[in-house]
């Protein structure tokens, strides 16, 4: 028999060697795995659905780990891919970087960035997201005017461009305004460094703007005016509806709103929008500001109730803007409301004639709701009401009603409609009236109104036999024959014989003049009425211009934009120029085509602009002309 030694026989692979899944690897591994597997689902149920609904696109199934957000579009807003067509977007909808935004005319929107930062954006304004990571914020504005509010606990650098100009945040709040050839930037908190490259990406000039400065930046000027700064004031900016806008909304957040954190308060608390649509003839307009402030609501001045104002608006058909100013000494505030009335206006309008002792009313009306009877009420004080006080009741066929042998004394007359159910709507104003002693029947007062942009200016005369020795007030209506204390007024002195009530909304408006006696007015003169259109900023203007040897001439062209009282031809030295500018000419003819400028100095850079004259404002400008001289 054949004998193999032990240390002479092959080894072999043991067929009985422990499989995988029986080793401390393979356990090892499942720990891993399941570890692993733990992690991603409790991730995911920790993950609230209000947390995925803030990620997720309007239109898309994913989210960039960075994007943007649409809180407000107000009007058109368009966004653009690249590489893609414009298409409307709105609110909630999120924004990759690289993409363009846009806003149509007569809108505006809000932006929010990934850092919380804000970009409000103004009508006709375009802009890019060109990176909108935590660490870094680029935007490009390429044309038009943004605010933007930039979160000062952000870790990220907050970057503004426009063509070789650069603006860096540095914790801030700050407007801009951008064309091809410059930047306008003013700043409303903290400070914003402004640079400007060369075609190398070099620094050729840096300057860091201030808080309540506004610089002019044009890389296209020498070196020393490339960046030119002048200081502002929250009362120089507030005028401007968009700075006031944007003041609202960084008060309504709590924000800390730099030189404008000194403005008067000024809080509406009615209507609860700015901005809405009812189907009334009259709003409630109340809010709250500092005790002893001036208030004004569309040429009316309104009472300051120790900080508190509430008053009836009476609605145009249509839009009604409204704008409230507060001020109180040299600081000021003010808010703009929009207000479309849907409602057909009812209109019931009072007039009287007082002779010895009898009163006879008369009245017109237009778009009543059904109604029985007229009721025409009597009362010592004013606003007599029905039942209360002594009435006539008059068919509603009927449009006149007479008051005989009334005694001597002070009396307030006003007409309501009755309906079926025994109640009185759609009351008048007050017609106020004096009979006896204190009835002036003799005398005149003559009363005429010009008008300029939204000021109408009132003045008048006396017959020889009136004795103002209580001074007058001047009285203000949408509708005929305005009353004292009924309507809007102002008080003037015994030796006043005129009285312009500014900055009125587009609308027609009822004016007279009362003489008083102890506070009543005891004669009214006659009732003018004045119109105000809307200001024409409709066509389109067309400046060229050229050195003609010692002068530079100007010529231009008008397509379709109506003008009145000519032109005005504006002069400055720095580009984005608007009147009133350093100097311009007036050109009273409306059919003018050319003007001439002379006496320049030669060496310097000129810019000009014509636009529509409106009086003390411009409407329509043309495009701007740069003359080197």
């Amino acid at each position: 028999m054949k004998v193999y030694s032990g240390s002479k026989y092959p080894k072999h692979k043991s067929y009985y060697k422990k499989p995988f899944l029986k080793t401390r690897g393979f356990y090892f591994l499942l720990i891993v795995i399941i570890a692993v597997s733990s992690f991603i689902y409790f991730s995911i149920k920790n993950t609230s659905p209000e947390d995925i609904n803030d990620q997720k696109f309007s239109d898309q199934n994913n989210l960039p780990i960075n994007s943007a957000k649409v809180l407000l579009a107000d009007g058109s807003l368009e966004i653009k891919a690249p590489n893609e067509n414009w298409q409307a977007i709105g609110p909630d909808f999120q924004i990759e970087s690289q993409s363009y935004i846009k806003t149509g005319s007569d809108s505006k929107a809000i932006i929010e960035l990934p850092d919380k930062s804000l970009i409000r954006m103004k009508a006709d304004t375009q802009i890019k997201l060109e990176e909108i990571g935590m660490a870094d914020i680029i935007i490009e504005q390429l044309n038009g005017t943004a605010f933007h509010r930039v979160n000062d606990s952000s870790t990220a650098i907050y970057r503004v461009k426009n063509g070789s100009s650069e603006l860096t945040a540095l914790g801030t709040a700050f407007n801009v305004f951008t064309t091809s050839q410059l930047t306008k930037v003013t700043v409303t908190e903290s400070r914003v460094k402004a640079k400007i490259y060369d075609k190398d990406e070099n620094i050729i000039n840096m300057r860091t703007i201030d808080s309540g400065t506004t610089a002019t930046i044009n890389p296209d000027l020498a070196l020393e005016k490339m960046i030119e700064t002048e200081d502002v004031s929250s009362n120089d900016l507030i005028d401007d509806n968009w700075y006031a806008w944007n003041l609202e909304q960084d008060q309504n957040y709590k924000f800390f709103t730099g030189i404008f954190e000194q403005t008067i308060k000024l809080v509406i608390t009615k209507p609860e929008k700015a901005e809405m649509t009812v189907d009334n003839e009259k709003i409630t307009i109340a809010g709250e500001t500092e005790p002893g402030a001036d208030i004004f609501m569309s040429g009316k001045e309104l009472d300051n109730n120790d900080g508190h104002f509430e008053t009836e608006y009476l609605l145009g058909s249509g839009e009604n803007e409204i704008e409230i100013v507060v001020q109180k000494g040299k600081n000021k505030n003010k808010r703009l409301l929009l207000i479309t009335s849907t409602k057909e206006k009812s209109i019931l309008t009072l007039s009287g004639k007082t002779e010895d002792n009898a009163v006879t009313l008369s009245w017109e009306s237009e778009n009543l709701d059904d109604f029985t009877d007229f009721i025409v009420l009597k009362g010592g004080t004013e606003d007599p009401t029905y039942p209360d006080a002594p009435y006539h009741s008059v068919k509603s066929t009927l449009f006149s009603d007479t008051w005989s042998n009334l005694s001597d004394g002070h009396y307030f007359f006003r007409i309501c409609t009755l309906n079926s159910e025994n109640e009185c709507s759609n009351y008048t104003d007050n017609y106020e009236t004096s009979v006896g002693e204190n009835n002036v029947t003799e005398g005149s007062i003559a009363l005429v109104a010009t008008k300029e942009d939204e000021n109408i200016t009132l003045s008048w005369n006396l017959s020889n036999d009136l004795n103002p020795t209580d001074g007058f007030k001047t009285i203000i209506s949408q509708t005929e024959d305005p009353v004292y204390p009924g309507n809007s007024y102002h008080s003037l002195n015994s030796n006043e014989r005129n009285d312009t009530w500014k900055k009125l909304t587009p609308a027609t408006y009822y004016f007279r003049v009362c003489l008083l006696k102890d506070n009543v007015c005891i004669l009214y003169s006659n009732n003018v009425a004045i119109e105000l259109e809307e200001l024409q900023q409709t066509g389109k203007l067309t400046l060229i211009g050229a050195q003609n040897g010692n002068k530079i001439d100007l010529a231009w062209e008008n397509s379709d934009t109506p003008v009145t009282k000519g032109f005005k031809v504006i002069m400055g030295e720095s580009p984005g120029i608007t009147f009133p500018s350093k100097d311009h000419h007036l050109i009273t003819s409306n059919t003018a085509t050319n003007d001439s400028w002379a006496n320049l100095e030669t060496g310097k850079t000129y810019y000009f602009r014509i636009c529509q004259n409106l009086g003390s404002s411009c409407g329509v400008y043309s495009n701007e002309v740069k003359i080197n001289f």
